[in-house]
């Protein structure tokens, strides 16, 4: 059974379980490098947000064996246990002059998205593109994001050009970039490991032991040498975005007092390493392919190559694997 006929099988029997008391919708979500879900959500009576539940996962459950019922039995619970109990306040989004003030930028591959970027709009950054977000805040579902679409700007009757304008201002006081050494990071890292191992394994008497075990681990960090830096936001989420504030760059370079390579970890994070600590570009873009593979989810996949940044001239150029 393929996906689309698997989404319409569910769809009608949830219209079936619910009947007048809920509206069943579906809907295809493009997200990050082309990735197509499918979304179903059950909008009860009276509200006008419902949690989205993605059936990719559920279909290729089908696939393997799991019976219909079983699934959407499933799709039941979790549907239940997620919804809201009240409405959300969406009539900001209405009112350009509130939006702006929550704009924040993402960073995402240019050409990986282009369906996506068809309805949206974008600003090129080498091979990549700049598109933007407008964060929510709610009680019950915490911090959210609605991308940008062209419908959006129009209904607002602004041009692209003042979209971002304005998120070049908002986001990086929204999301303010963060700058730490590679061993800062991972220090931060697998302290909060520690800690979360710590409470499960020892329970009342981890707060005993986390002191010396997170003193062990800074002892045993202080011995690695790790030349690369690192540039995120404080969430750490979506913070590859960071390169394109105003001023960054030259920031990193006054930084390092030389030019530097720029690695596209992910669209998380921005890692950048002096070029007086990296012989091979060639070598690096290799290293950087084998991880994106091996280690970084397709969604997250921001680049397989190099860029580089001269800081006399101000300049940053492309470094692509050569043929």
């Amino acid at each position: 059974m393929e996906i689309l006929e698997f989404t319409n099988k569910m769809e009608k029997a949830l219209k079936e379980y619910y009947g007048e008391n809920a509206e069943v919708r579906i809907h295809k979500v493009y997200k990050n490098n082309g990735l197509l879900l499918y979304g179903i959500c059950v909008l009860e009576n009276g509200k006008n947000i419902a949690p989205t539940i993605y059936l990719n996962q559920f279909h290729k459950a089908y696939e393997e064996g799991e019976s219909f019922g079983v699934l959407f039995r499933r799709v039941i619970e979790i549907t239940e246990a997620n919804q809201l109990s009240k409405s959300l306040d969406v009539d900001f989004f209405l009112n350009y002059e509130k939006v702006k003030k929550r704009l924040v930028l993402r960073l995402i591959h240019l050409a990986e998205n282009e369906e996506l970027l068809k309805s949206v709009p974008y600003q090129e950054f080498m091979d990549l593109a700049i598109v933007c977000y407008c964060v929510i805040e709610n009680d019950e579902i915490g911090s959210g994001a609605i991308l940008i679409h062209k419908h959006h700007v129009k209904a607002w009757e602004i041009e692209e050009e003042v979209l971002f304008q304005d998120a070049f201002v908002s986001s990086p006081r929204i999301e303010p970039c963060q700058i730490m050494k590679m061993g800062e990071m991972v220090k931060d890292i697998l302290s909060e490991t520690i800690v979360q191992e710590a409470h499960s394994l020892y329970g009342d008497e981890a707060e005993n032991m986390i002191p010396g075990m997170l003193e062990h681990m800074a002892n045993e960090m202080e011995q690695v040498e790790v030349p690369m830096y690192v540039l995120t936001n404080k969430k750490r989420y979506y913070g590859a975005a960071c390169i394109v504030y105003p001023n960054v760059l030259e920031e990193i370079g006054d930084l390092l007092q030389e030019d530097y390579y720029i690695i596209p970890s992910s669209v998380h994070e921005i890692l950048f390493l002096p070029a007086s600590k990296c012989i091979n570009s060639e070598a690096l873009n290799t290293i950087i392919e084998d991880v994106n593979r091996s280690q970084v989810e397709d969604e997250d996949w921001l680049s397989d190559h190099t860029y580089l940044y001269q800081r006399e001239q101000k300049k940053l150029l492309s470094m692509p694997t050569t043929p």
